[in-house]
């Protein structure tokens, strides 16, 4: 574990360097993402313009909510999603070859090479939005306010199993560019609170995709919301999803070809 986290620091100070020389690059990474929060921002600002609250969330509880997302997604920005942007070309190119030559996990590897600089930068932004959430509720216990943090990396787990999960497709149909959009489609489930999808749409979403485990789970537990079967589902489903896309992902790899196909 300490050689992989020295690893990673070695990968980041590497990130670091690279965007120190092309410093406008990282500006603008930033602003983008910066301006996508003001989007779901004022979507939601607009909605309760006309309403009180949406499912039973009022105005501050969704701050919650989207404080949480958005510090999910940062995390998930900073740490895999560039490296899972990247797959197809590693196995179009060949470049897959050297990192199943290394003396290290190749699932390490392939989703934590290339940190994210400007991501970090917008975790800051996220952390604003939560703050401003948190700083308008009442967390109703102690255990809530322990247990947010546990569910908030199960959310980032859900959101590297199934990016792993599409990986693995892309090494086996190789020309994936579009295959990966699929993980896109599915987040924007995510993005919004489970309570307010149908009970067929909210059980799908927390057994199948389980993209309301990402976000409206930690925000629900965090705010006492949260029913018995949430949080169970919460605690349980990402670790078990991780183990199982990580076999899917590294059996995907014994059909992957390699540069000299």
């Amino acid at each position: 574990m300490l050689f992989a986290v020295r690893l990673w620091m070695m990968f980041l100070a590497q990130a670091l360097s690279r965007e120190m020389e092309y410093r406008l690059h990282l500006w603008l990474s930033f602003l983008i993402d910066v301006v996508w929060y003001a989007v779901q921002i004022g979507l939601f600002e607009v909605i309760y313009l006309h309403t009180p609250s949406v499912a039973g969330w009022s105005r501050e509880e969704m701050a919650v909510f989207l404080g949480t997302l958005f510090v999910v997604d940062a995390l998930n920005m900073a740490l895999f999603s560039t490296n899972f942007w990247r797959i197809p070309q590693y196995v179009l190119t060949g470049e897959l070859d050297f990192f199943l030559l290394r003396p290290v996990s190749p699932f390490f590897l392939v989703f934590l090479r290339y940190p994210n600089v400007a991501s970090f930068l917008n975790l800051a932004v996220a952390l604003t939005v939560l703050g401003y959430g948190l700083a308008h509720v009442t967390i109703p216990s102690l255990w809530a306010a322990v247990a947010y943090p546990v569910f908030l990396l199960n959310g980032l787990l859900c959101m590297l199993s199934f990016q792993a999960l599409i990986a693995a497709l892309a090494i086996r149909i190789i020309a994936a560019e579009g295959i990966q959009q699929t993980f896109h489609i599915l987040y924007q489930f995510g993005m919004k609170p489970e309570s307010i999808y149908t009970p067929l749409v909210r059980r799908v979403l927390v057994y199948v995709f389980p993209m309301a485990l990402v976000a409206s789970v930690p925000a629900q537990v965090l705010l006492g919301k949260a029913t018995p079967e949430l949080v169970l589902a919460g605690l349980c489903i990402p670790p078990v999803l991780l183990v199982c896309s990580r076999w899917v992902f590294l059996r995907a790899l014994r059909f992957y070809t390699g540069a000299s196909a």
